[in-house]
């Protein structure tokens, strides 16, 4: 059987990713799609748009045969983590044969290019990247002042801090790394970019779609912007989709009360941003006066939000081997799905979860999936409805089955 693999966040799902879903189908005349999806928080250092099983709906009525759960500690890290993470769990399933990924480049052979150089790192590379970071650029910057020296001397520019291209050469690195048959599949991204708040396209961002509702809740349709079967999950969704206001007090609290030892410990909390953080939790009211406080030359916005929801998760400074501590938690499926799953069982390489209360002791002491369901009990804080606020959901939610 020919398998996609997609790495996703479907934060909200929208017509972009549906055209991705069915190009690669066609394409590759491929027999079935499996998406690695971030749960309830995600890699830009924000809650989820909506939960994670919603999302594994609009997924499944999207196209997607089978939805399995990246851990909270690669779903909130950096790009490098993110793919690594990603990557790893559709290796281990041993029936992924492409990854599908979109890029605003269509040129996978520079994108490869790149993916080597930074593999292999040869000393002209590491010299010009201290380089550039000793001038007080931040690392995006200097890598790719760096990347562009070393392999673009002479124009054609590698453009690496455009966000699909980010995560594109990610995936392409962590192929090598793994020593993966996976086969990369380039699609090239339509309409407006990652980032692009134009809720006019009929290809609108995830980031226009959650600005736009939260600028006009509750009138807000998504049947515009997405397939009318997730359209119809997302208008029918009865808690409030969250953003990272609705947990501002809680990590306020958090920074308030900790000590500049504790913070220090978290993920992301380096060069004296333990001292900063605690001069600032006493002097700002909000998150987003939180973030101005702490944003430098150095830091960009996207790297103090991980390090921030890095704090509000309880994060620290530990590094994983997914290969030996990982799992494939199965969030949802339909009828290839279940065949894929199937198909699984004799290939995994890690553990399969389809229900989270009847897992071996081993994984019930696994630190990735109690951080797993303590981020969300966490999320779920989040809602303003009391009924809303009730936890434990990853003991008492089903899987999601089309």
């Amino acid at each position: 059987m020919k398998i996609i693999g997609i790495v996703a966040e479907y934060n909200p799902f929208h017509n972009g990713h549906h055209y991705q879903i069915e190009h690669s189908l066609k394409e590759l005349d491929a027999d079935g799609v499996v998406a690695i999806m971030s749960g309830n928080f995600v890699q830009r250092g924000m809650p989820a748009f909506v939960d994670k099983w919603t999302r594994t709906k609009t997924a499944l009525e999207g196209g997607i045969n089978l939805v399995i759960e990246l851990p909270v500690h690669y779903a909130t890290s950096s790009a490098e983590q993110f793919a690594k993470g990603a990557l790893t769990l559709l290796n281990s399933t041993g029936v992924v044969t492409h990854l599908s990924f979109g890029s605003e480049s269509e040129d996978l052979e520079q994108m490869d290019q790149i993916a080597t150089l930074l593999v292999e790192e040869p000393e002209t590379y590491k010299s010009s990247l201290k380089h550039h970071l000793s001038r007080g650029l931040s690392f995006p910057t200097a890598r790719s002042l760096a990347i562009d020296e070393i392999l673009f001397p002479f124009g054609n520019h590698s453009n690496i801090n455009q966000s699909n291209m980010i995560l594109a050469v990610e995936y392409l690195k962590s192929i090598k790394q793994l020593e993966s048959k996976i086969k990369p599949f380039l699609v090239k991204r339509i309409g407006k970019g990652y980032h692009d708040k134009d809720i006019e396209s009929q290809y609108a961002s995830a980031t226009a779609i959650r600005k736009a509702y939260f600028d006009s809740e509750p009138s807000f349709k998504f049947s515009a912007h997405m397939p009318r079967a997730a359209a119809n999950i997302l208008d029918a969704y009865e808690p409030q989709p969250l953003n990272i206001s609705h947990f501002e007090r809680e990590l306020l609290f958090i920074l308030r009360r900790a000590s500049r030892e504790s913070l220090a410990k978290y993920r992301e909390v380096n060069e004296g941003l333990d001292f900063k953080l605690k001069h600032l939790s006493s002097r700002v009211t909000s998150y987003d006066e939180l973030v101005e406080g702490l944003k430098s030359k150095r830091y960009t916005q996207t790297k103090i939000n991980r390090l921030l929801i890095n704090i509000l998760l309880g994060i620290e400074k530990r590094e994983y081997d997914l290969s030996k501590e990982g799992y494939l938690r199965i969030l949802g499926f339909d009828d290839i799905g279940r065949k894929i799953i199937r198909d699984m069982k004799k290939t995994a390489t890690l553990p399969i979860i389809t229900n989270i209360n009847k897992v071996s002791d081993q994984l019930k002491s696994n630190p990735l999936l109690e951080l797993d369901i303590k981020a969300s009990d966490l999320y779920a804080m989040g809602h303003t409805g009391c009924i809303d606020r009730i936890g434990a959901r990853d003991h008492t939610e089903k899987i999601i089955i089309l």
